[in-house]
């Protein structure tokens, strides 16, 4: 009986971070302003005003970032191609693979909400978002 119940916690912690792995990929997708960067030495920048943006949109377990500018009607620039990536739960986190031309590199999802978005680049650089607010700005 021990055992089972053993199991049971265990299997239950499973499922509980697969689901809010899942909600932290619902939530990436959209568009996020980086609010500040964190250096890998302590240093921070802060972006209280930016115009431009990343946009991700997920598909199954694939999806692409780009960097776009809203115009005054509504809609959105795109600057440059769109950078493709592939998600995957690397020791039950999500880790986002970008393939960018002979460029690769790797960045762990930690945080996303509806309101803040939190990417840490595989050299430690910490990106801290805020979803895009069109009434914001």
């Amino acid at each position: 009986m021990r055992y089972a119940w053993i199991l049971f916690i265990v299997l239950m912690t499973v499922s509980c971070d697969d689901q809010s792995n899942k909600k932290k990929l619902e939530h990436l997708q959209g568009y996020w302003s980086i609010d500040t960067v964190e250096k890998p030495d302590g240093s921070e920048k802060e972006f209280p005003f930016t115009n431009h943006m990343d946009f991700f949109n997920v598909e199954g377990t694939s999806g692409t970032k780009s960097r776009v500018s809203p115009t005054y009607d509504g809609r959105f620039i795109s600057y440059g191609d769109a950078v493709k990536f592939v998600w995957v739960n690397d020791e039950n986190q999500l880790v986002l693979k970008f393939a960018d031309g002979e460029n690769s590199y790797s960045q762990t999802l930690k945080k996303a909400t509806e309101d803040e978005l939190i990417l840490i680049h595989e050299d430690g650089t910490i990106y801290n978002y805020k979803s895009y607010d069109p009434d914001a700005q």
